[in-house]
Order: C-alpha cells, then structure tokens, then sequence
C-alpha cells in the first residue's frame, strides 16, 4: 500500500514536517484510516483497470461511489468495507449525493439516470455524449457529445430546456453548479505549432445572456473544472510548460483568487473544493496532494504518496477524505481540526 506522507521543509534532511496551517487560521491534521482495494505496481505506459478516476460520498457519507478505469461504477461501504457493484458506463459518470441518484451512459449510448435507492433505471436521452454533468440537487444534467453544442435537461420532466453553442469544442470539461444555475464548459482548440488551448465559458441559465468567458492565459488542456458548493467559485487545473497547477475565479467578477503553478507533475488530475468552498485540494502524477485555504491564500497541509494521484473527495461533514492513487487503492483519511 503506498501511504502518502507529509511533504518536508527541507528535502535534504527530511527531518521536518510541511507546515500544516499556519500561523494564523484553522489547522487540518490528516490521519490514514483505511484503504480500498488491492496495491498493483502501476505500469507506468498505461492506468489499471481498477485505478478510481472519480469518487464521491453519498450524503450520509457512509459510501463512496467510484467510477473504475475500465468504465466499472462501484460502491463501497465505509463501515462494513464491502464492495458493490451498481453498472459500467462509457466515459459519462456524474453523481447527486441529495438524490442518490447517478448519471452514466450504456454501450448502446442511452444516457441513463440510476436511482441508488431503487436501482430502477430511466434513460434520459441517447447519444454517443462525451462530457456529462448533474447537479448536485437532482434537477438538471448539461451534456455534450465534444463539439460546441451543450444540452440542458430537466430530470424530472425528462425534457430537453435548452441548447447553449459553445465558442470552441467542448473537449476539456462541463460542469453544472449544485442549484443547477450555471453551467461552465472548458473548450479546447488544438492547433500545429499551438497545442493545447483552453477557453471556458459560463452560462447563467436563468438568464437569457450571453457567455462569460473567461481568459486563461496560456493555459495547456484541462483535466478537472468545478464550481465552489455556491456556485461563487469556479475551478481548473492547468498545465503550463510542461508544469501542472491550478487556477480558481470568481464566477462573477472573474477575479482570479487562488494560482499554484510549477508542480513536478506535467498534470494535476484531481482537483475538487473541500468543506464547504473554503479550500481547495488538488492531487498529480507526482504523488502530490495540496490542500490550500482560498480566501487566505495559504497550505494548509500537502502529502506525497509513492504513486499518482487520479481522484479526489471530501465528506459532506469535512471529517473525511478520499484520495483515488494509481495503484488502484482508495485511501481514507480522516481531518482533524485543532479548533
């Protein structure tokens, strides 16, 4: 099992701990608990079919929903340590904790909604879609099969709201915000002798206006965009000469609030906010995992485990998180807080 372990202050030594908070604000002390799965040395040319490339909790957080590497949707009880599995989708995988309801996409494309409770499953709509997201509420779904068409759906109608055009394909993420309000997408342009280039746009759905957009500089590809549990903050990593980190805005002012630059890592690829939108974690192929307070603009802890780092969550009530690592385990830690 590779367990992560504190960053040093001094690399030469190893004798310190990185700082875990500061000197002023809430100090956040993680402890291992547990771990999911069976350690596989990672090959290194390619990902494990059990590596968990996305985790969430149920509300209760007493379960965690991953969807696997090889397209598997699992769920694991954090009390009994049992595994269940619930289907396999193709590429889309979305969750909402307040329904315990799923989003995937079968093998003949329907995109299906899976209530957990029930496991009664309804199909939404059918296309070979490519990015998918729910809100947290239940209520709506933005879907986009990669081109510059977005379609948002009412769950509970089963009808199609509207459709948004994007300015550029819709290649690096979508997501829709908790109360389904906004809806962000991070497009992508690939040019010779450009690369990568990333725009992303954010639509307010109530209102009939024209996209945000919102500049990302020189930004290299996008793994992961969220907003904040608000819908205030929005979130991605990015990729810069060959260094991963990662950028948070304010949805309405497009002030920029939080940059970490110039990791080891050439991708971060998990990222998510942690307790509430006051922090921000982000995992990469290095084995990193940073935890920042936004507003302060400090870390408040970071580990390295011996493997990367593909997924990340928190519990609802802050006391827990999940980190998702390439050789295949999900670690549990639990976050202890000295106020």
């Amino acid at each position: 099992m590779n367990k992560l372990r504190l960053l040093p202050l001094i690399l030469a030594t190893g004798f310190l701990a990185s700082t875990v908070g500061a000197q002023q604000g809430e100090v956040i002390v993680p402890h291992l608990l547990f771990h999911f799965g069976v350690s596989q040395p990672p090959p290194g040319d390619r990902m494990l079919p059990r590596v968990s490339r996305h985790i969430v909790f149920n509300l209760d957080d007493t379960k965690i929903i991953s969807k696997l590497e090889d397209g598997s949707v699992v769920q694991w009880d954090l009390a009994t340590r049992e595994e269940k599995y619930i289907t396999t989708t193709q590429d889309l995988f979305a969750y909402s904790p307040v329904q315990n309801l799923l989003l995937v996409r079968t093998k003949n494309d329907d995109v299906t909604l899976i209530p957990l409770d029930t496991n009664q499953e309804v199909v939404l709509t059918n296309g070979a879609f490519e990015n998918g997201s729910l809100s947290t509420n239940g209520k709506f779904v933005a879907l986009s099969r990669g081109d510059k068409q977005i379609e948002i759906w009412e769950i509970d109608q089963k009808r199609l709201l509207k459709r948004l055009k994007a300015v550029e394909p819709v290649r690096n993420g979508l997501t829709i915000s908790h109360d389904g309000q906004y809806v962000a997408a991070a497009e992508g342009t690939y040019r010779d002798g450009e690369g990568h280039r990333t725009n992303i746009e954010v639509w307010d759905l109530k209102q009939d206006t024209p996209a945000d957009l919102i500049d990302t500089g020189i930004i290299l590809g996008v793994w992961n965009l969220h907003f904040s549990p608000d819908g205030s903050m929005l979130a991605v990593d990015s990729q810069i000469e060959a260094k991963a980190g990662i950028r948070v805005w304010e949805r309405s002012t497009r002030e920029q609030l939080c940059l970490i630059d110039n990791l080891e890592a050439y991708w971060a690829r998990a990222l998510t906010f942690a307790l509430d939108g006051k922090y921000i974690a982000l995992g990469d192929e290095s084995g990193v995992l940073m935890l920042s307070d936004i507003k302060e603009d400090r870390e408040v802890f970071a580990l390295r485990a011996d493997t990367g780092i593909e997924s990340l969550a928190f519990s609802h009530d802050g006391k827990y998180m999940a980190v998702g690592l390439f050789d295949s385990t999900v670690q549990i830690w639990e976050l202890k807080s000295d106020l």
